[in-house]
């Protein structure tokens, strides 16, 4: 008898702890706001009412997120043209023909950077026409 009390008590115990109402059931992660991140990541949320929303409406968290950018694509439209390890450089790294299609993922100065990785790769920008997504 008195381990069905204290079942019941233990029960109705854990029935009046409060609870998150936007908790979310992270398997691999932790909860952060509406979704889950991983374990090791900070979770980043301004919360609107700190920052003195002036709407009249309930302040909501938001999450920051990061603009991812892609690369645009470009054409060598020279006979050709020689890429060098940075801006103005004497130091050349590769050769690029009339019609070769390149990603760009910065311009800086009238230069492009055309390589995402070590060593980088720059063409001047006036030795490239961009391509736009129809145009084969």
């Amino acid at each position: 008898m008195q381990i069905k009390i204290c079942c019941y008590l233990l029960i109705s115990v854990f029935l009046m702890l409060p609870t998150s109402p936007h908790a979310r059931n992270c398997i691999k992660g932790k909860p952060c706001g509406n979704g889950c991140i991983a374990k090791q990541k900070t979770c980043r949320i301004d919360d609107l009412s700190s920052k003195g929303s002036n709407s009249g409406t309930n302040p909501r968290s938001v999450i920051r997120r990061t603009v991812l950018r892609l690369p645009q694509v470009y054409q060598v439209n020279t006979e050709s043209t020689y890429a060098r390890e940075a801006p103005g450089s004497p130091v050349t790294t590769g050769n690029y023909k009339r019609g070769q299609r390149v990603f760009v993922y910065s311009i800086i100065d009238g230069w492009a950077r055309i390589s995402n990785m070590l060593p980088e790769e720059w063409l001047e920008i006036s030795k490239l026409r961009p391509i736009h997504s129809g145009t084969q």
